[in-house]
């Protein structure tokens, strides 16, 4: 007799829809109505078996995918949320000084947040009585200072600047451009009366002329500053300093 094809099973809407979604997440697999057609005994059966496996792959990877897009969007919302610069001490932060400012630790200092701890009051200290010769020269007007030059006149220059300014600010502001020391020269000489020790660390000769020191300067209140500055020089017998930029500034 001939085989006449089995019954073919009709799905419901909620098993059609459910059916078109695991197809398009997992895409098309091997042709179910055809295997129902071969094999007729239990049609039912296998179909559902087939669906509820389909079924639960999907949904295994639609709990992967939530997952996914949750851990993005939480870490989204804490990165818009921290802090610029998170990690960076404030106190080492690049201080952007140029010209007559470069050169006024007053300003410097002002410029750098006191991360210290609170001085508790002292006893006052006696100031170091200065030398009365050194007082006489720097209420006159002075001369420019003597500068004993080597084979980088220009470093020799800044190294003398830094050696007069506790001692004989005046001196060392004949080494400046009137422009560098400022339209009130006092207020430049004022200006170190908060500075009681001044070390050069480091200083070097740029290809481009122009002298890098490094330099740490400490307050009468005995905190340090430290600063990286660039000089520019200009090119004569005895450089003068013309130009000056702090390139970076910290507080300890």
């Amino acid at each position: 007799m001939k085989q006449q094809p089995g019954p073919m099973r009709i799905l419901s809407t909620e098993e059609a829809a459910t059916d078109a979604l695991v197809t398009s997440l997992l895409g098309p697999t091997e042709d179910m109505t055809a295997t129902t057609a071969v094999i007729p005994a239990v049609p039912g059966r296998r179909r559902r078996r087939a669906r509820s496996s389909r079924a639960a792959r999907a949904a295994g990877l639609l709990a992967g995918a939530v997952v996914l897009v949750s851990s993005i969007a939480g870490a989204a919302v804490l990165a818009s949320r921290s802090p610029a610069n998170n990690g960076i001490p404030v106190a080492q932060r690049p201080v952007a000084l140029s010209g007559a400012s470069a050169l006024r630790p007053d300003v410097l200092s002002a410029q750098l947040p006191d991360e210290r701890a609170p001085r508790q009051p002292s006893a006052a200290v006696a100031a170091p009585v200065p030398d009365p010769s050194a007082l006489l020269l720097e209420t006159s007007e002075p001369a420019t200072p003597e500068v004993t030059v080597g084979p980088q006149p220009q470093v020799d220059v800044v190294k003398r600047f830094y050696e007069l300014l506790t001692t004989k600010p005046k001196s060392a502001a004949k080494l400046l451009s009137p422009d560098l020391v400022g339209a009130n020269p006092e207020e430049f000489v004022d200006s170190w009366g908060m500075i009681k020790l001044v070390n050069v660390d480091q200083t070097s000769l740029r290809p481009d002329g122009s002298v890098l020191a490094v330099v740490s300067m400490q307050e009468l209140d005995g905190g340090w500053l430290r600063l990286e500055q660039l000089f520019w020089l200009t090119d004569t017998t005895q450089p003068r300093i013309i130009g000056t930029e702090v390139l970076s500034a910290q507080r300890s």
